[in-house]
């Protein structure tokens, strides 16, 4: 007889919240998914935890007119170092151990679901644990990561000063929205591939087995930005990342400049991506060498001939085939 197996079901009163503790305690680098976010709830979770290195947070409009969530949770995360991004399609709850285990739960983070601190009208809630995530699902998180805002010290005051006349518009409006300038994320560094070479993307993304965690997280990313579904077979795989690749804004607007002169040194290309990267603060120029030589790697390996490099001194340079 097949053994089946078991799935323990942690509830809110009971032991939702001191095993939810637990894993986090255990885990060695956190990611937190809760569409509702209460700032003393937050601190009461993980104020001694130093293993948690992003938040993300509906904050749509209503939730923070009607307390759902606090605006505050920003400064205090900011202070400990945790990176906070803004989805407004996030629905789902989740605690997520470097992508590979998770805390799946109902509850979001307010004293209520949590029980936190304990009182007689908590709310009925369950969580538990997912164990040995797939590629699958960890691609899933790391879509909606790059579906996701990042929140600046430019977007705080926004979301600051346009919270207030939002208040008093409540609730005579039918929509909520905030206006909100926020950094072309298609101009961020990390929205250039990071996988060393496509080579290295197809295999892992075939055989789903990696050399370490680094080379999967980079082949995750790269998925996620081009937006590669699984299961492709090979030439539709490498015409659906052709398509995604040199329509992406970075790499079109590199490529167009790229047009005009035939050519770009390695130290030239460097200086662009520097430039013109939506980065805050502006990452330092030796910090995006790894990054040139991935992109001119990829250029070349999916123009199909259109593009080559050479070196003809010490720099290297990408030219345009004519």
């Amino acid at each position: 007889m097949e053994r089946k197996t078991i799935i323990m079901l942690f509830k809110n009163g009971i032991n939702l919240q001191p095993k939810l503790s637990e894993y986090i305690s255990n885990s060695r680098r956190l990611f937190i998914f809760s569409p509702y976010i209460k700032l003393e709830t937050l601190k009461a979770l993980i104020d001694r935890q130093e293993n948690v290195k992003a938040v993300f947070v509906r904050w749509e409009t209503k939730d923070l007119i009607l307390g759902s969530s606090d605006l505050e949770i920003y400064t205090y995360l900011k202070a400990k170092g945790i990176t906070l991004y803004r989805n407004s399609r996030l629905h789902l709850k989740a605690y997520i151990d470097e992508y590979k285990n998770c805390f799946l739960t109902s509850a979001n983070i307010s004293s209520r679901a949590l029980n936190l601190p304990p009182y007689s009208n908590y709310n009925y809630e369950i969580g538990t644990i997912v164990e040995d995530l797939g590629i699958e699902d960890r691609l899933f998180f790391n879509i909606i990561e790059s579906d996701s805002i990042l929140i600046t010290d430019n977007i705080y005051k926004q979301l600051s000063e346009q919270l207030p006349e939002r208040k008093k518009e409540f609730p005579d409006e039918k929509e909520f929205h905030f206006k909100i300038e926020a950094p072309d994320k298609d101009f961020l560094i990390s929205a250039l591939p990071m996988t060393y070479s496509i080579e290295t993307l197809y295999r892992i993304y075939e055989n789903k087995e990696f050399v370490n965690e680094l080379e999967l997280n980079c082949v995750l990313h790269d998925l996620a930005i081009y937006k590669l579904p699984l299961d492709l077979s090979s030439t539709e795989f490498r015409e659906k990342l052709k398509e995604a690749f040199f329509s992406h804004p970075f790499i079109k607007r590199f490529l167009e400049d790229l047009e005009l002169t035939g050519e770009v040194y390695f130290g030239t290309a460097k200086e662009w991506i520097h430039k013109n990267c939506a980065d805050v603060p502006t990452p330092r120029k030796f910090e995006i060498t790894e990054n040139i030589q991935i992109l001119y790697r990829w250029i070349v390996k999916l123009g199909n001939g259109k593009y080559v490099v050479d070196r003809p001194n010490y720099s290297e340079r990408l030219i345009v085939v004519k």
